[in-house]
């Protein structure tokens, strides 16, 4: 899959990067499409699918930053994304993308009416023949165009476009939002069902103090990459990926209280379940499975010892009784 990253013009306006072929026809997909959940892949594949059958390219079109439609929801401030932008770009080559056209999100891109947006940009540089989109999909000043307007647009030019209706789960309407209140909540388990797979973390570990090593239980620690959401503080069960296999564990996940008054930054520690290695300098990504309890501050380090060895086997009998659950959601996720 080509990733063309489009930079702005001293008017701040999208330019296309070298050897991108303006105008090209394409059958495009628009969206921001954090976590690329199951809602998400069911508008990729209406994408393959027309695609295929017009012999065009599959196109998706997104913003390599945040829309502000997504920093702010009502008066909940975002809390960060499910997915990075590299995680993001993935999904789609998974899917079976030819191209990713990403656009800086900037005051310019936020002002422009939607009529501009779709002449200037989807018609003129992306060569957009066929447009696919969720059928809550808004674009343009304020959010103003929607996909009522996107056909109005389009009939015109003979510029099909299909409408995806939402994914529903339990009577509610399947989006990003809602799995982030759920990760935030520590509802791992179920926001992993809307996703479709595990939450991850990755990273690569770094040395810390070796204390959980002098309690018995040596962690690799990772810091949680800026701008993707934090879940809720606390234990989880987990899986812990490196490029020699993935392997049960468990993960907390938090601001160390009872060991830590000084770094304010939250820290993903992981164990693995009855295996002690040494991964310190390597890259790795941890799947969140199950939340357990949260983070507390324990009035001494013997108390603490004494916790992790109950959650240890909390976490030992999870993955004994719980592994078909999660091992069909592993192939083909990061």
């Amino acid at each position: 899959m080509d990733i063309w990253q489009f930079a702005t013009n001293q008017e701040g306006l999208p330019k296309a990067p070298e050897g991108f072929t303006e105008g090209s026809p394409r059958a495009i997909s628009l969206g921001y499409f954090d976590g690329v959940h199951a809602g998400h892949r069911i508008i990729l594949e209406k994408l393959i699918y027309e695609a295929q059958k017009r012999s065009l390219p599959p196109v998706i079109h997104t913003f390599s930053d945040t829309p502000i439609s997504k920093l702010v929801s009502g008066e909940d401030t975002h809390r960060g994304d499910l997915t990075t932008l590299k995680e993001r770009c993935y999904f789609f080559s998974r899917v079976g993308a030819a191209e990713t056209t990403l656009f800086p999100f900037n005051d310019r891109i936020a002002h422009m009416e939607p009529e501009d947006f779709f002449h200037k940009y989807l018609v003129e540089k992306l060569g957009a023949k066929v447009l696919i989109a969720g059928d809550d999909y808004r674009f343009g000043r304020g959010q103003s165009g929607d996909m009522k307007l996107l056909k109005s647009l389009c009939d015109p030019l003979g510029i099909e476009v299909f409408s995806v209706k939402p994914l529903c789960f339990e009577g509610r309407k399947v989006s990003s939002g809602w799995i982030r209140d759920l990760v935030s909540a520590g509802d791992i388990r179920t926001a992993n069902r809307l996703l479709g797979y595990p939450i991850s973390y990755q990273g690569v570990v770094e040395e810390g103090k070796k204390l959980g090593r002098t309690l018995g239980f040596p962690t690799a620690n990772v810091r949680i990459t800026d701008g993707k959401i934090i879940p809720r503080y606390g234990v989880y069960a987990s899986l812990l990926s490196t490029d020699s296999g993935t392997f049960p564990s468990v993960t907390s996940i938090g601001l160390r209280p009872t060991v830590n008054s000084t770094d304010p930054n939250p820290l993903s520690e992981t164990t693995i379940i009855d295996c002690d290695t040494n991964l310190y300098g390597k890259n790795i990504r941890v799947h969140l499975l199950h939340f357990l309890r949260p983070e507390f501050k324990f009035p001494n380090v013997e108390a603490l010892r004494d916790q992790v060895n109950r959650d240890m086997a909390e976490v030992r009998h999870y993955h004994e009784h719980h592994a078909a659950d999660y091992t069909i959601m592993l192939p083909g996720v990061l």
